[in-house]
């Protein structure tokens, strides 16, 4: 229910309740890489304070559901919307890796894909029946985004208690892990499948988080000339996506275990692209529909490669490291992204820009079918 905050309602909300500038719809998009960024630190000080991961995890999400309360205190605010949800937001993703490190934990790693996408098509179907529950609810009146916003504040509460109850372990630094907060990054030099993965979804994921900051606002903005009715909106971006994502979860989650990464990896960027191209160059509902159906497809299984591929290449000690380095550059494309997309929408069309981030998505899976892993069990656990 949470995710539909960040791809759809809170974007809906900015654009027909507040009309807010690029600026300020910026910031909220840029919120959750924020915290992606801010999570290269929660590793070393989660190594100080000896804490467990599901607890500290849980702690950070309790801080997020503070902020998305504020925001329904004071709903006529347009900046206190933007303060309290973004920082809402920065709080979940700033979490991430402390999770990743808890399936690595939990999960044994000849199913971990699989029992992954279990849980993504349990999020996804909770995503999907939100999305039109949320969509009727403002279709009926606008003003009824305050409940929306109630709602949010409240899941944020209970994902922080089922958090803490997860199995989890105290987490302390091993003898050989140096000092300082950029201690993580010192993976990026010590490991060549993991250098060339990261430059891979640099180039990825800033075109494929270009394309998706405008995709409400492409739809939804009077100004671009579309203007779709906010329940039509609701259905294309936040009902469609998700539901090919649900039903495509568990097969990719089954693919994930059985085939290479890289391979993966290069696969899902073709049908992001793909889906991109139809969207942006479609010209009515059906090429819209069609796109975000092939978008969600791609998300099910990069959903599943993006939480779980540093699994299949960190020694288990450092699973939680190799993720804080890989959302500290997930979100360092992701502050970049909202403000990318709105400069380049005053230098060339909707149509244009869609080709554009189409090429580097395809231009990253070329970048990653010339290689292959290293075997994981033996040189990588000696890392």
């Amino acid at each position: 229910m949470l995710e539909t905050l960040q791809t759809t309602f809170g974007m809906l909300i900015a654009v027909r309740v507040f009309a807010m500038d690029d600026m300020g719809k910026s910031v909220f998009l840029s919120a959750t890489s924020g915290g992606l960024m801010t999570s290269l630190f929660v590793v070393p000080l989660l190594l100080r304070s000896r804490s467990t991961l599901a607890g500290t995890a849980a702690r950070v999400q309790f801080l997020g559901g503070v902020f998305l309360a504020l925001a329904a205190l004071m709903p006529r605010s347009p900046w206190m919307f933007v303060a309290g949800l973004s920082l809402g937001l920065f709080c979940f993703s700033m979490q991430i890796p402390l999770l990743t490190q808890i399936w690595r934990l939990n999960y044994p790693e000849a199913a971990r894909g699989r029992l992954f996408s279990i849980a993504g098509v349990v999020r996804a179907a909770a995503a999907m029946g939100f999305g039109f529950f949320g969509g009727w609810l403002i279709g009926q009146d606008l003003g009824h985004y305050r409940w929306l916003l109630w709602i949010f504040a409240a899941c944020a509460f209970i994902s922080g208690h089922l958090t803490r109850r997860l199995p989890s372990v105290v987490w302390s630094a091993r003898e050989d892990t140096p000092p300082g907060l950029w201690a993580a990054l010192r993976w990026v030099k010590k490991d060549r499948d993991f250098r060339t993965l990261l430059i891979s979804w640099m180039m990825m994921g800033i075109g494929n988080l270009v394309a998706a900051c405008l995709f409400v606002e492409y739809l939804a903005n009077p100004v671009h000339g579309i203007n779709l009715p906010g329940r039509d909106v609701a259905w294309i971006t936040g009902v469609v996506p998700v539901l090919f994502r649900m039903l495509c979860a568990y097969p990719w989650g089954v693919i994930y275990d059985k085939m290479g990464l890289f391979k993966v990896r290069a696969v899902l960027n073709l049908i992001f692209a793909a889906g991109i191209l139809v969207f942006y160059l479609g010209e009515n509902m059906f090429c819209w529909t069609l796109g975000m159906a092939l978008w969600g497809v791609a998300n099910a299984g990069g959903n599943v490669t993006w939480g779980l591929w540093v699994t299949k290449l960190a020694p288990e000690h450092a699973v939680a490291e190799y993720m804080s380095v890989h959302s500290f550059l997930t979100g360092l494309r992701g502050v970049l992204a909202p403000y990318l997309a709105f400069a380049a929408l005053g230098v060339m069309s909707f149509q244009t820009l869609g080709v554009v981030c189409s090429i580097g998505i395809i231009a990253a899976s070329a970048f990653i079918t010339s290689r292959s892993p290293a075997d994981r069990s033996g040189a990588r656990e000696r890392l």
